[in-house]
């Protein structure tokens, strides 16, 4: 049998490779995690126009609602126009706590996207076999250093 020789280079090569391969899969990670929250945000922010057209076509609704029922057009928009300052007042209000619960909601909303756990179980494959690999590259070290040492006590 061959006996192997201890290699620097040969075990700094390895924890290069497992270092970098640790590199990769944490930017693979970050790049699956910052893809579905901007995913998400695109889908929140369509939600929202589509809703804001929607708020526009009642608001035009109401106001020709109400410009029938008060006889005058300019008069049911001037009402229309009352409603949404109240609303805006009222925002106005409770602006403090409805900034905070916005803020909960939205970080919840990203951790939420950020902690989904539909990979999780490939990259716990992945964090496995490489935990593997750094472990055998461990072993191989000390292995082919107490040879190393064993051959050099032995030749004195």
């Amino acid at each position: 049998m061959e006996e192997q020789k201890f290699s620097f280079s040969g075990s700094f090569q390895k924890i290069r490779e497992y270092v970098d391969t640790r590199i990769d899969l944490m930017k693979l990670k970050v790049i699956a995690k910052s893809s579905r929250i901007i995913g998400a945000l695109i889908v929140d922010i369509c939600k929202l126009v589509l809703l804001l057209m929607i708020v526009f076509f009642f608001s035009l609704a109401l106001g020709f609602y109400l410009g029938e029922v008060l006889g005058s057009y300019s008069a049911g928009f001037l009402a229309t126009g009352g409603i949404f300052l109240l609303l805006f007042l009222s925002i106005k209000l409770f602006e403090p706590k409805l900034e905070a619960k916005m803020m909960e909601i939205t970080i919840q909303k990203i951790m939420g996207k950020w902690n989904e756990d539909e990979d999780d179980m490939e990259e716990e494959a992945i964090d496995q076999e490489l935990t593997d690999l750094a472990e055998k590259v461990e072993k191989d070290v000390k292995e082919t250093i107490k040879k190393d040492l064993n051959h050099e006590y032995e030749n004195k």
